[in-house]
């Protein structure tokens, strides 16, 4: 496939297909339109759609990108790509395979005030700059992917163990309401594949080639 839209660089990413290829570009360069065009290309291959995964960050991005491929392949080779957010495509496994973790189908995510309002009461605290403190916090630990326990070994000083403290009740309390917060939805899928196997294989096998563009 070829188009005047790309250039040289960009047509060979588009072309690549035997594996990964990371593409470093600024902003407003056609990174969205690579993706788009390598859609196309992995379905002229004899990827089937349900096969291909384009994940960004913003939902903004996603339906940018989704109506790009639509525009260029048509609505029916569109309907079944994957087109989301990472934390759209958390909440897509979660539902699906949540319960290997002890998370039912009908989990509920809480957002940023819900959170706030679970610390303080976890905390027996009203103080909402405190508890927001330890939100922060909280979620720094969790994209690094540290749990109550590890967070409590690594605190370097009173506030950050009275905070790890914190965390373990509040994921206490998540587990019991059966609720994830944002960062959830990302950590607990990549728990979920470095743990479970048999997940990870069905996952892996779902989609035989993932962009993202970030």
């Amino acid at each position: 496939m070829s188009s005047p839209s790309l250039n040289p660089a960009q047509l060979e990413a588009v072309h690549h297909l035997g594996g990964p290829c990371l593409v470093l570009a600024g902003a407003g360069s056609g990174k969205t339109r690579v993706i788009t065009h390598k859609i196309a290309k992995l379905l002229q291959h004899g990827l089937e759609s349900r096969q291909i995964a384009a994940i960004t960050f913003t939902n903004k991005a996603a339906a940018e990108m989704r109506e790009r491929a639509k525009a260029l392949v048509g609505a029916r080779a569109a309907k079944d790509l994957v087109i989301c957010t990472f934390h759209a495509l958390g909440v897509r496994m979660l539902r699906a395979d949540g319960e290997r973790i002890g998370l039912k189908p009908n989990f509920s995510i809480l957002d940023s005030d819900d959170v706030l309002g679970v610390i303080r009461d976890c905390a027996g605290n009203t103080d909402n700059a405190l508890a927001r403190r330890w939100q922060w916090t909280i979620s720094l630990w969790k994209n690094q992917g540290l749990d109550a326990d590890a967070a409590e070994s690594a605190a370097a000083n009173d506030d950050e163990r009275v905070a790890a403290r914190v965390m373990r009740r509040y994921q206490e309390r998540l587990a019991a309401y059966q609720a994830v917060d944002f960062d959830d939805l990302i950590g607990l899928p990549l728990a979920m594949m470095r743990r479970d196997d048999e997940a990870r294989a069905r996952w892996q096998a779902m989609f035989g080639h993932v962009l993202v563009d970030e």
